[in-house]
């Protein structure tokens, strides 16, 4: 399963380090049982009673995490380490009595990678979540799962020291202003910054390379040692540069970080994917075929590297002022998700890092995508709701729905302003306007596009993000000379009617062969039977793909069809050889792209300005 999803958290920028810090000690020298220590030395207190609070939610995820339940023993003390009243009041909330005289508060953190009692059925997303692994010597470290803050102390500045072994090395955005071999002292503006740098302590793989100005930094923790630093490196590089000509020929930060971070087995979530920040991203992946890991790393890259923009440098100001404990959510999910998704493949697609085809079939699987979901309410609506159970059920929709949208949008703008302008033109205009540190009102987004823009842009908006009008393919896709059918039926070779499974070594399997169809059993399918050879091409999960659309498309009725599997006979795995003669049957195919090869004048302008030379 791939799961993705996104952190940004943002705030005033303000000259706050001289107030006082809070004072944060992690000891991973000390982990215990899947805990370690955390002591946090707060900032002087002038009330009599004080909260402190961990996260219910961080913004991006979309879902309530509720870190509070992870944290054991919590504990006040004075100057002279006399305990202090604490009473735990709700899931992320303690109060503290006889505040003023509060030195410091001392926990233990529980390891959400793992099972515990209490943990609940509400299971972390591990990117988004804290894994403490003293046998491997391997530390992933959200720090928003580790530490709180006083309430109305929030924006207080934090120092953080990590205590470690020797022979491990943190990886992160945070700015390091102090360390020896076994302590690093890091810096954050607040709770906010501090929230949105994530660490990874592990053995040392990493590589650093500046990258159109911004020094780029990866880190891999590969269990089995099947994937390095520099394999990530070679092959992100080209997309970064990419990117960094997409969105104007410069890179919008100084430093960004690639944590990655693969296991060996199954997760407690059962899902993989990426968290995304404002320098870093963090992902926790299967450590499968090094090529694979690496084309996956670059896939989910594109995505994660985009929120820079938004929403980094455009945002409402719900994310500007996250409120952690009982949060506000924006309405514009689709501009936050919906657009970086669609950025992804689009600069791909731009810079010829992919064909158009390749393009056409990624938004088609999106349309296909979308079909899953109920979509009777307005985007807005969706969004400003995501927290409730029914709108938290369709969040997959902002990668799928979101991304149409933005495709939709993209071509609206280019046709409306005859090529003189595209999304990424307005997201810049829209950028230089607000930036990391003023937040728009989330009423008056479609307002401030159309200003940018024009009546037909913030029409679009009104009717398909603002409204529940479906958005409109046909027209919008055949300006740029891209034939779109809702639906097509034709006939097409049957493969037998099992579904495949994938074991550990990575091989094709037939997971399922209860309901085999003429074909099938006359092909004398067996459940377990894993194929070696397809029409004399070897079966990977490389090819597989390839060969079965080509099987689909290309195969005549009555054609012969020769399929090589190994099975268990006789108590040995042997090869077997099966044959059949090809049965078409009908299918039909949803949302149709076919690009035309003969264009208008004015067709050839608009797929120019939108995808480029194609």
């Amino acid at each position: 399963m791939k799961k993705l999803f996104v952190l940004f958290v943002l705030s005033i920028s303000l000259n706050l380090f001289a107030q006082d810090p809070y004072k944060v000690t992690i000891d991973l020298t000390q982990v215990q049982n899947d805990q370690v220590p955390v002591e946090v030395i707060v900032p002087p207190i002038e009330s009599e009673e004080v909260e402190y609070h961990m996260a219910k939610i961080v913004p991006g995820t979309y879902s309530i995490s509720d870190f509070g339940r992870f944290v054991v023993e919590l504990r006040a003390f004075d100057k002279e380490d006399n305990k202090l009243n604490v009473k735990k009041t709700s899931t992320n909330k303690w109060v503290i009595s006889d505040a003023t005289k509060l030195n410091k508060i001392k926990y233990w953190i529980h390891d959400s990678f793992d099972e515990f009692d209490g943990y609940g059925s509400n299971k972390i997303f591990e990117p988004g979540g804290m894994g403490l692994d003293a046998q491997n010597n391997v530390h992933v470290m959200n720090t928003f799962g580790f530490v709180g803050y006083i309430d109305g102390l929030k924006f207080n500045p934090y120092e953080l020291t990590i205590k470690h072994d020797e022979a491990i090395y943190g990886a992160t955005s945070l700015k390091k202003i102090k360390s020896d071999n076994t302590t690093d002292t890091f810096t954050a503006e607040n709770f906010n910054f501090l929230a949105d740098a994530p660490i990874m302590y592990s053995e040392p793989d990493t590589v650093s390379k500046t990258i159109a100005g911004a020094k780029i930094l990866v880190s891999v923790y590969s269990p089995n040692k099947k994937l390095s630093a520099s394999d990530v490196m070679d092959n992100i590089d080209e997309l970064m540069e990419a990117q960094s000509e997409y969105l104007g020929g410069k890179l919008p930060v100084d430093r960004y970080a690639y944590l990655i971070y693969l296991f060996d087995g199954p997760t407690i979530s059962n899902a993989w994917g990426a968290l995304e920040h404002s320098y870093s991203s963090l992902y926790t992946l299967p450590e499968m075929d090094p090529q694979r890991i690496s084309q996956t790393v670059k896939d989910v890259a594109a995505h994660e590297f985009f929120h820079i923009v938004t929403p980094l440098n455009i945002h409402s100001e719900e994310i500007h002022d996250f409120n952690y404990i009982e949060p506000k959510m924006s309405q514009h999910l689709w501009l936050y998700e919906g657009v970086t998704e669609y950025s992804s493949h689009h600069v791909q697609v731009k810079y010829g890092l992919y064909g158009l085809e390749d393009f056409l079939t990624e938004m088609k699987g999106k349309m296909n995508a979308q079909d899953q979901y109920n979509v009777d309410i307005p985007y807005t609506e969706f969004s400003a709701k995501i927290l409730e159970p029914a709108n938290e059920a369709r969040y997959g929709d902002v990668y799928s729905g979101g991304a149409l949208i933005a495709m939709c949008l993209d071509l609206t703008i280019i046709k409306s302003t005859n090529g003189e302008k595209d999304l990424q033109a307005v997201l810049r205009e829209m950028s230089k306007k607000y930036g990391p540190f003023k937040a728009f009102k989330d009423d008056e987004l479609f307002g401030e596009i159309e200003k940018i823009t024009n009546e037909q842009v913030g029409e679009f908006l009104r009717k398909h993000v603002g409204g529940i009008e479906p958005l409109p393919y046909q027209e919008v896709l055949g300006w740029a000379g891209i034939n779109y059918s809702p639906e097509n039926s034709k006939m097409v070779a049957t493969t037998g009617r099992f579904s495949f499974g994938v074991n550990d070594d990575e091989e094709i399997f037939i997971q399922d062969a209860s309901s085999l169809n003429d074909f099938g059993k006359e092909m004398g399918y067996q459940e377990g039977d894993i194929f070696v050879k397809w029409n004399g091409e070897d079966v990977t999960l490389q090819s597989i793909n390839g060969i079965l659309d080509n099987h689909y498309s290309e195969t005549k009725k009555n054609a012969k069809v020769k399929v090589v599997v190994r099975r268990e006979v006789d108590g040995e795995m042997k090869e077997v050889k099966l044959k059949a003669k090809a049965i078409l049957v009908k299918s039909s195919e949803k949302h149709l792209l076919e690009p035309l090869e003969t264009l208008s004048e004015e067709q050839t302008k608009i797929r120019e300005a939108w995808l480029g030379s194609k």
